[in-house]
């Protein structure tokens, strides 16, 4: 009887630790992964090209008088503030420099609506 008992808490116990670890292997697969912080990083929602993001984007490339495909003032800061090359993002050609990787991921987010709502400012 002791036995018999044993053997139904063991059973009970060896099938929940299973299931545990298969429900948990399949959660990891779907989870996201971090890119890598030093390198210039796709943006997970690739900007659809379009020619208005090509052109919001162009604009904002030309805020620092060069037409180098580099935005070197963030994008997230409504192109304010200067942004480095320790942040940056690949939207279609254009490399996006931000002020800190909190701007890059947020930008990051959803990179076509922030394009199109990027108001680009005078001089």
């Amino acid at each position: 009887m002791l036995m018999r008992l044993f053997n139904r808490r063991m059973c009970c116990l060896i099938s929940t630790v299973l299931l545990l670890a298969v429900t948990g292997c399949s959660k990891e697969k779907e989870s996201k992964s971090t890119p890598p912080a030093d390198s210039a990083k796709s943006a997970k929602s690739e900007a659809e090209p379009t020619a208005a993001v090509e052109a919001k984007l162009a604009q904002a490339d030309l805020l620092d008088g060069k037409a180098d495909k580099i935005v070197t003032r963030c994008a997230s800061c409504a192109l304010r503030m200067n942004g480095t090359s320790d942040h940056t993002l690949k939207v279609l050609d254009y490399t996006l420099y931000f002020c800190t990787e909190r701007c890059a991921k947020t930008f990051a987010e959803d990179t076509t609506k922030a394009v199109l709502a990027l108001e680009i400012p005078e001089g």
